[in-house]
């Protein structure tokens, strides 16, 4: 059975996460296997009770269900009162879990913020049907195939725009750079995204966010690292890592990030109470930035895999986190497939830091502790860009100038 691990997020839970992390250096009992032919005893009282419940809701309810209905909701209460993070996956659900893990899907290849009046063109993917039809950063979309975007909510827009490759789909927009609207037709195909955006900034340093751990964000970041490095004719001086608004992701992509900058030691254990969710996973040599100084940047909505990578970093003494509190995730998600198309992810392990510890509710402490200031605006006033998106004017963020400010101060103290 194909398993996909994941240090993932959901910000709409509501309840209290429960349950208490065992210390990794306790000594977990021994589970001896059952005989080959044992069979477990089912509960079968329990299981009278929910088929009589079952039967009630399916004669009674005051609405007519299906049993597909029932059944499904059965499951989702089942995992709902395990953790805020287990849950029940349908087909469609799961299968959209699995492109956000490999960044490819099948649409026209932008990125977009909601607005009420229509859908905001924030970013072009390259070699892309919205790139190649003149889509335009600020665009706005007001239609989908004859539907109106206003009040549209992510959701719908996403599903609207995407669709089989070589299927069509025709907006209206309203030009960024006239106001007119404009008819286009786009044909739909598979987008290849990266979680790595980067940008070389002042006195050699260079920096990247990671917006989610997918499959190849290790690979995404190497490269962003050796694309500053030939634009800055030299190896850098400095690295910033933004983990802000990094929800997590593939347990896998937060090792192999993390790993790049570090030549020894564990990364992460994770313990379960299955031995395959019993682990320790230990760097490589090698570091991709030759020892040179670095920081990472978090906050509050930094979670699970970002902490992982933060709190790897920070307890090797290899970076400086800089930043807030990062969110207190600490549990490892196992995505069970099951019949019908249809997974379970599912809480199997916890996971610990270099150092033992365990951020569950706690989260990641910074060592330089900066809250973020939305940058002023003499038009609009105060302005809330979201912190860690792409920067057009890095020097109004002033958490990432505290972190190149950190670094500077520490290349002109190794240079005295």
């Amino acid at each position: 059975m194909n398993r996909m691990v994941y240090c993932l997020i959901f910000w709409l839970a509501t309840c209290p996460i429960i349950g208490a992390a065992e210390h990794p250096d306790e000594q977990a009992p021994v589970q001896q296997p059952p005989p080959e032919n044992s069979i477990e005893t089912l509960p079968l009282d329990e299981l009278a009770a929910l088929a009589d419940v079952y039967a009630e809701i399916k004669k009674s309810y005051v609405h007519e269900l299906t049993d597909k209905e029932i059944l499904d909701g059965a499951i989702r209460g089942m995992l709902h009162n395990l953790d805020p993070y287990s849950s029940y996956l349908n087909a469609e659900q799961f299968a959209q879990l699995e492109e956000s893990a490999t960044g490819d899907y099948a649409g026209i290849g932008i990125e977009a913020i909601h607005l009420p009046e229509g859908i905001k063109v924030m970013a072009i993917v390259q070699s892309s049907p919205a790139k190649e039809a003149g889509l335009e950063l600020n665009d706005i979309i007001t239609e989908i195939n004859g539907s109106s975007t206003k009040g549209m909510t992510d959701v719908e827009g996403s599903e609207l725009m995407r669709g089989p490759p070589g299927s069509k789909v025709t907006l209206n927009v309203i030009k960024a750079n006239n106001n007119k609207i404009q008819t286009i037709t786009l044909t739909r195909q598979i987008i290849h995204t990266t979680s790595v955006r980067y940008q070389l900034l002042e006195q050699h340093i260079g920096y990247a966010h990671i917006n989610e751990f997918q499959i190849r964000s290790a690979n995404d970041l190497s490269k962003a690292i050796s694309a500053m490095e030939k634009q800055n004719k030299a190896p850098l001086a400095g690295f910033i890592l933004d983990l802000r608004y990094n929800p997590g992701g593939l347990l896998d992509g937060a090792i192999e990030v993390s790993d790049l900058f570090l030549n020894a030691g564990v990364i992460v254990s994770t313990k379960g109470r299955l031995p395959e969710g019993n682990e320790s996973y230990t760097a490589t040599s090698g570091d991709i930035l030759r020892g040179k100084p670095m920081a990472v940047l978090i906050n509050g909505s930094s979670a699970s895999a970002s902490e992982i990578v933060a709190g790897a970093l920070q307890d090797h003494h290899r970076a400086t986190i800089v930043g807030t509190d990062s969110y207190g995730k600490a549990m490892v998600q196992t995505i069970l497939p099951v019949h019908g198309g249809n997974a379970v992810k599912l809480t199997t392990a916890l996971y610990y830091t270099p150092d033992g510890k365990s951020i569950q509710d706690s989260g990641i402490s910074p060592d330089i502790s900066v809250e973020f200031e939305p940058s002023e605006d003499s038009q609009n006033g105060p302005v809330a860009t979201r912190a860690g998106d792409v920067l057009n004017d890095y020097k109004s963020d002033n958490q990432v100038m505290a972190a190149l400010d950190h670094l500077i101060q520490r290349l002109n103290s190794k240079s005295l």
